[in-house]
């Protein structure tokens, strides 16, 4: 049986007025909102819960093997204690930065165990390590609220004199 559920992305004039089914990973409730990936590039949007059910791959509204899954409880970007993902943060009118590609932390050892690539903010190359490495970024240092601050003004398409054109696009790629 796989739990299935049926979201409406009621924030795009484009969706809103169908249903659109969701693999649920973790469980979910009716009424709540939830990130989910839409569209043939997967940009991640907010939907409402309309409903939960369960299926058997026989039975389900869906091919399971095609159907997309809900990333993550909308607001829920603690990873864990101190551990905060750049990802969940809306960067236009119905879209969200994606998920699991830069964590902020303030201090590196709040993720032993998590499999990311560190870099300090004091690096003077810490913008170019999270823009280009495949692998999600932890970054960490005292003033990690302003660079996060700064890469979602990147994110925003904001401009920013002091940073690359390479890496502003590099930026954007990995978290649009």
């Amino acid at each position: 049986m796989e739990l299935f559920a049926a979201l409406r992305f009621t924030e795009d004039e484009n969706l809103r007025d169908r249903i659109y089914w969701y693999l649920a990973p973790f469980p979910v409730k009716a009424g709540e909102r939830v990130l989910a990936p839409v569209g043939p590039h997967d940009r991640l949007q907010c939907a409402r819960v309309e409903r939960i059910d369960s299926f058997t791959e026989e039975d389900a509204p869906y091919p399971p093997v095609l159907c997309k899954s809900i990333l993550a409880m909308y607001g829920e970007r603690e990873v864990r204690a101190g551990v905060f993902d750049l990802g969940g943060v809306r960067y236009d009118d119905r879209h969200f930065t994606r998920l699991g590609r830069i964590l902020i932390a303030r201090d590196a050892s709040d993720s032993d165990g998590l499999a990311v690539k560190k870099c300090s903010i004091c690096d003077d190359n810490w913008l170019k390590t999270a823009a280009e490495e495949r692998e999600c970024v932890l970054l960490f240092g005292e003033n990690i609220r302003e660079a996060a601050a700064l890469i979602l003004r990147i994110v925003r398409g904001e401009d920013v004199e002091s940073v690359p054109p390479s890496v502003l696009l590099a930026l954007r790629e990995k978290l649009c």
